[in-house]
């Protein structure tokens, strides 16, 4: 049966992945997600590792995520995934996280392509799995529009590109990028508010030794809406765009 496709796993919020609230962190909650999925890949024969060998590798395209309630410190989830659709070039897979009552807490959509990594250009889809594995159901509904370039910027700030960043594919790994782009968020947001829906588009790879810059924008009229660009501090080129969203959430 196609449920058979829905990948489960359960986790316990440890104090590692807590922020100052006592609930978990959005990359926290992001590798749970990251986790799973390879943990399913792995056993439908399609992992990164298993890539490696035909010199190819998994590339993070778009993600979604809406979360609901973040959960606290001690608590258990369950994290569902599954491959949720497919085109020629990119493969989607989507997410549910479920507290220990059963309500879903978290719901993610994200699109994904397999990168030739001697040419660096996208295989297509249909020669590394068929469509007897995708379960089409949709966590959450997004046909990928392009995101919203920021006409300006309120704040940047730079990091550097540490080698705890990078993964497998020794390139700055996904969650990172998110990081970068929710601390740029104004301290009096941080501090009251948290984000509620995160949206991004991964354009370029960033590796060791580069400089960065997170730039946001505040969206007028929409006070808790930012739009956010992480860039190549030396030569100006775009790496990801987001859109995130914040709400003040009581548990």
């Amino acid at each position: 049966m196609k449920e058979n496709l829905i990948y489960k796993a359960e986790y316990k919020i440890h104090t590692y992945e807590i922020d100052f609230r006592g609930r978990a962190r959005p990359h926290s909650l992001l590798n749970y997600l990251q986790d799973a999925a390879a943990a399913q890949a792995l056993a439908l024969g399609f992992s990164v590792e298993t890539l490696f060998r035909f010199g190819l590798t998994w590339v993070l395209s778009r993600y979604h995520i809406q979360i609901e309630r973040y959960p606290r410190l001690g608590e258990k989830i369950t994290v569902l995934t599954w491959p949720s659709g497919r085109s020629e070039f990119f493969a989607l897979r989507d997410y549910e996280i479920l507290d220990a009552s059963g309500q879903k807490i978290l719901a993610a959509t994200s699109s994904w392509m397999v990168i030739n990594l001697e040419r660096k250009q996208p295989v297509p889809i249909n020669s590394l799995y068929q469509e007897r594995i995708i379960f089409p159901r949709r966590a959450l509904e997004d046909n990928f529009e392009p995101l919203p370039l920021l006409p300006a910027a309120e704040r940047e700030i730079e990091f550097p590109v540490e080698i705890n960043h990078l993964d497998m594919n020794r390139h700055v790994n996904n969650v990172v990028y998110i990081e970068w782009a929710l601390e740029a968020v104004p301290p009096e947001i941080l501090w009251r508010e948290q984000p509620v829906e995160i949206e991004i588009n991964y354009r370029a790879e960033a590796v060791y030794g580069h400089q960065v810059i997170s730039r946001l924008y505040r969206v007028p009229k929409e006070e808790h809406e930012f739009w956010h660009q992480i860039i190549h501090h030396q030569n100006g080129r775009e790496l990801a765009r987001l859109r995130t969203r914040w709400l003040a959430l009581n548990d």
